[in-house]
């Protein structure tokens, strides 16, 4: 090659520039470059938090963290108000969506897309109903059953419904009228059944037939008293029952099993003299709970009043849920949302203030791994 920028600085001719290249080595005689590719997330135990963008809210995000490290993984749109799942095997994220052909105008477009959960790549979309929820991002308002049939969308209009899904057909089913109702609890135990919680303080149970439409429904007693005490529309179940938090402080929980929800029992998280100073659990995602080691962890805030349900947290107690009793506090880190890792070892925590992930390590002594922002307005966590 020296040879030839030589003779090129000499001005020879071009034909005896062409003799120089003609005698260099062939290309074969260099190694040939593959090109391949591998998952953009490898993290072991992945947070998914969504982020509706408030101030552009067409421009929604669903953000990917590693949740050993807080080091941030990747970012998939969510477009107006999207609500994400993650499928049960992990592989595929669920994002119920809706665009406009000019942006903030023209045709809509309303579908559920999916996305790989390792490239995160766009795999393929199934039309939806206009009629889809244009909500803030909550954990109920997108459930798959479990069985991983069915994926069920809220709907609002403001009339409440819900959109059966066929997974394995790729197609909407049905549409099922739900007056009154509001989010979407499944029944572990029976995939083509689930829950819904309604204005009046009862339960809508619907069980869906083999072409998804609804073959029967019923409606419980009362379980709680909504003008008094309402419930958080967060609930986590164990088995079939499922637990929520009340404004108040109580835990109320519903029991899923049967045709009809029964009550499954209802215990308060405060003392008389916890509950004089206003303590009250609080957020969007006040509540998490780690199956296997039976504790349970509420975002609480002192001083809470009539409309303080979505004040952060200033502590995040901790409950054994087979005796009842708080066993320990955590530093609420202004939390609005609190998730655990899956092996329970770690508590997760978004700090709305500065719409940032807090990390904590579990223990006699927590300690604090670190502090990660992420995004605008992230508000829910989904650990897988």
């Amino acid at each position: 090659m020296k040879a030839i920028l030589e003779a090129a600085r000499r001005g020879l001719p071009i034909l005896a520039l062409a003799g120089l290249i003609q005698s260099l080595p062939a290309a074969a005689d260099l190694p040939i470059e593959t090109l391949g590719s591998e998952p953009v997330v490898k993290a072991k135990t992945r947070i998914y938090i969504p982020d509706i963008a408030i101030m552009h809210i067409a421009d929604g995000k669903l953000h990917v963290v590693d949740g050993e490290t807080g080091a941030y993984q990747g970012v998939i749109g969510t477009g107006f108000t999207g609500q994400t799942k993650v499928s049960h095997d992990g592989k595929q994220i669920f994002i119920a969506t809706g665009y406009y052909s000019r942006g903030q105008r023209g045709e809509r477009t309303d579908i559920v897309e999916v996305w790989n959960a390792d490239t995160l790549r766009f795999e393929y979309e199934i039309p939806i109903s206009e009629k889809r929820a244009m909500a803030l991002n909550y954990k109920w308002l997108l459930t798959q059953s479990s069985d991983s049939r069915w994926l069920i969308v809220q709907n609002a209009t403001p009339a409440t419904s819900v959109q059966v899904i066929d997974l394995p057909q790729k197609r909407t089913v049905s549409e099922i009228t739900m007056p009154g109702c509001w989010a979407i609890y499944p029944v572990p135990s029976q995939p083509n059944r689930f829950g819904a919680l309604c204005g009046d303080g009862t339960m809508q149970m619907v069980t869906l037939a083999e072409d998804g439409s609804a073959a029967s429904r019923t409606i419980s007693e009362p379980l709680f008293d909504p003008d008094a005490d309402a419930l958080f529309i967060q609930g986590e179940p164990t088995g079939d029952i499922y637990h929520f938090v009340s404004f108040t402080g109580n835990v109320v929980s519903i029991d899923l099993s049967g045709e009809t929800a029964k009550a499954a029992g209802k215990w308060s998280l405060v003392s008389t003299a916890e509950r004089k100073k206003g303590w009250r659990p609080g957020g969007y995602q006040p509540l998490a709970l780690h199956v296997d080691s039976g504790r349970m962890y509420v975002a609480m805030h002192p001083g809470g009043a009539e409309g303080s349900h979505k004040n952060p947290a200033k502590e995040v107690w901790v409950y054994d849920v087979a005796t009842k009793k708080r066993v320990a506090k955590v530093h609420g880190h202004g939390a609005t949302a609190i998730a655990t890792s899956t092996d329970g070892k770690l508590l997760y925590a978004i700090d709305a203030e500065k719409a940032a992930l807090v990390i904590t390590q579990l223990g006699k002594k927590p300690k604090v791994r670190g502090t990660f922002q992420v995004g605008e307005f992230p508000s829910q966590l989904e650990v897988r």
